[in-house]
């Protein structure tokens, strides 16, 4: 039998043995000779095909044992046979005997692993990103998907094609909502030939309608035709809705702007910071916190304004029902001029308070830290008087000393020693002594609040100063120390506070000191009055206007009044001789009063012009630069005054 082999038999490319059905071998080509446990020296029909099988394991020859008994049609099995090597071993009924061929798969097994391991680690890779993938043919069958749903389908659903889908989840165009035709899809671009990047897409899912951002790229084959497509779908779903509120919230802040626009350039920057928060404010959890400062610095504000205004209510009582007193009337007057420079002190730190800007020459003026100290002393007599019935007395000592001058705005000075004295008589509720002490220390002024409370611990010491800060509970706004730092900085000066727990608190404010200089009016000197001039004075408030105008003509001033920026011009262009001084408010119902500055200087170049403005001065623009003098409300008469005479007291000196 093995000299006569089959012909069929040899030419098979593989391994092959031919077994009859009684257990002995029939027939082994040439590389069988080679794979097969087989004895050249014995008949090949005495040879056991189990013998001959032994390399392959007794998977193989229980499969040939079974195909010979007629229990298997046939076999197809891998196993691994001689020197650590793959096959692939079939076993099929040939007559009366049975054949078997071993085809040596280890390369492809090889490969097939390789792939499989490559196919795991792409699975695993896109299974941790929040992506859909789709790869699909040129006919639109889809061959792999993933993403949530596609993971739990069945992977042989050939009824899964990019037309199903597209019928299935009937996308739209999120920014139109307009329908999108099957061509216009990103698959269907991208089998087209496209490159398709970002598109939006509003989809149907199962957990309801998502917007999704499509990036899709055809798939070539090697001549450069197009065999396929990928798909990658990404849900942007809140980031879209994140979107629309910010744009609603810049269509808002637009419009807010828009409305704003015949008002002052401060109310301008203003919509323009607040136009860049809202579309900065993209977390929930920073818009609540930036709200609720904004709450407390609200809160702080309306408390000390409430505080300036009770007192001019008062006072304004009592100066109509006392008004045949001559003293009466001054006294009511001086406490109203004063309860109104806190309040005008309270608004101007506002739009000072974190910028901390220094107070600018023309607005301040000679202040005694002593005679402050008293106001203060005075002011809070009420508090202590209070706090004496309720618990123990609050003693007060004063260490006073002379000239202890500085220059700034007594209004801002006023209230942050308002603020250190209430904080001392609270930090004293079963009583003690409050101390305020002036001194000269070189070229600087000092004033200490010391009380003998129940003071700091060192970790409060170190916060006291920061905004919002409190330790008072709901009772408190954490404005008081931080209002009191600002105020000495914009002062150019220091505020440093002492405490021990259980003994007391010390703050100390420290200022420049000013010693007057010969020549310089002081305080107390009058003012030497303005010649009679020709003013126009541009104001929209009513009563406003009326008063300006009464304090000018007093003085002998020839005055015109106009209520808008249009009414203005008109004044400046009817003038017979020119005017000598323009005084304008910022904010006019018809524009702004900066344009009416730039028509006057273009026409009179000579003409002096003075602006008088509701919000902070802003004394280092282009535009205040243009003018002589800035005035902000509520105006001092002293101060008014005092500018319009000054060419005057140039003339005056220079003479001298």
């Amino acid at each position: 039998m093995i000299d006569q082999p089959a012909v069929w038999l040899e030419a098979l490319p593989m391994p092959a043995l031919l077994c009859g059905r009684d257990g002995f071998a029939r027939g082994i080509n040439r590389t069988g000779r080679d794979a097969f446990v087989w004895d050249a020296r014995a008949p090949l029909d005495r040879q056991s095909w189990r013998v001959l099988l032994f390399g392959f394991g007794q998977a193989l020859v229980e499969a040939v044992q079974q195909v010979a008994a007629g229990s298997l049609p046939q076999g197809e099995l891998e196993v691994e046979g001689p020197g650590s090597r793959r096959y692939l071993c079939r076993v099929v009924p040939v007559g009366e005997a049975v054949l078997v061929s071993a085809s040596d798969i280890t390369a492809e097994q090889a490969t097939r692993d390789a792939l499989e391991a490559l196919r795991r680690e792409y699975h695993t890779l896109w299974a941790v990103q929040p992506a859909r993938v789709l790869v699909a043919d040129a006919r639109g069958q889809v061959h792999s998907a993933l993403d949530d749903a596609d993971r739990s389908a069945s992977p042989d659903n050939e009824a899964d094609t990019l037309r199903r889908r597209w019928e299935q989840e009937a996308p739209h165009d999120p920014v139109h909502h307009q329908p999108i035709e099957w061509l216009e899809t990103p698959a269907m671009r991208a089998l087209g030939g496209q490159q398709v990047h970002g598109q939006r897409l509003e989809v149907r899912r199962p957990e309801g309608r998502r917007v999704v951002e499509a990036h899709a790229a055809p798939m070539r084959d090697a001549d450069g035709r197009v065999s396929g497509v990928v798909v990658v779908e990404w849900d942007v779903t809140e980031l879209a809705r994140l979107e629309l509120r910010v744009q609603e919230q810049a269509r808002e802040a637009a419009a807010l702007q828009a409305r704003a626009a015949s008002t002052s350039d401060s109310i301008e920057r203003l919509v323009e910071e607040r136009s860049q928060a809202l579309l900065a404010s993209q977390e929930e959890q920073v818009r609540e916190r930036r709200l609720a400062a904004v709450g407390q610095l609200a809160a702080g504000v309306m408390h000390d304004v409430n505080n300036a205004l009770n007192p001019i209510m008062a006072a304004a009582y009592l100066l109509r029902h006392h008004a045949e007193s001559p003293e009466a009337v001054r006294d009511y007057a001086d406490r109203i001029r004063k309860a109104a420079e806190i309040g005008a002190a309270t608004a101007s730190r506002v739009g000072r308070f974190i910028r901390q800007e220094p107070v600018h020459a023309g607005g301040d003026e000679v202040i005694d830290l002593s005679a402050l100290a008293d106001e203060v002393v005075d002011l809070t007599e009420p508090m202590r008087l209070r706090r004496t019935s309720e618990a123990d007395e609050v003693r007060v000592e004063r260490q006073l000393g002379a000239d202890v001058q500085t220059r700034g705005l007594p209004g801002e000075i006023r209230e942050a020693l308002l603020n250190l004295v209430q904080n001392a008589i609270d930090a004293m509720p079963n009583g003690g002594t409050l101390t305020l002490r002036t001194a000269i220390d070189g070229n600087e002024v000092c004033i200490a609040v010391r009380d003998t409370g129940v003071g700091m611990t060192e970790e409060v010491r170190e916060r006291a100063f920061d905004p919002f800060f409190s330790t008072k509970g709901a009772g408190g706004t954490g404005l008081g120390l931080a209002e009191v730092y600002g105020i000495a900085r914009r002062h150019r000066g220091s505020a440093a506070i002492t405490s021990v727990p259980g003994r007391g608190t010390e703050v100390l404010l420290r200022f420049p000191r000013w010693r007057e200089r010969s020549g310089t009016p002081t305080p107390s000197q009058p003012l030497e009055p303005a010649l009679p001039q020709r003013i126009l004075v541009v104001e929209d408030h009513d009563d406003g206007r009326d008063f300006l105008r009464r304090i000018l003509e007093a003085d002998g001033h020839a005055v015109t009044v106009a209520a808008s920026v249009r009414e203005g011009e008109a004044a400046l262009e009817a003038a017979g001789p020119p005017f000598d001084l323009l005084l304008t408010d910022v904010g006019l119902p018809d524009g702004s009063g900066w344009s009416l500055v730039k028509t006057a200087r273009a026409r009179f170049p000579d003409l002096r012009v003075g602006v008088i403005t509701g919000w902070e001065p802003q004394v280092g623009t282009s535009e205040a630069q243009a003018v002589e003098f800035v005035l902000r409300k509520p105006l001092r008469a002293a101060e008014l005054k005092s500018h319009i005479a000054a060419p005057l007291r140039r003339d005056t000196t220079s003479e001298t």
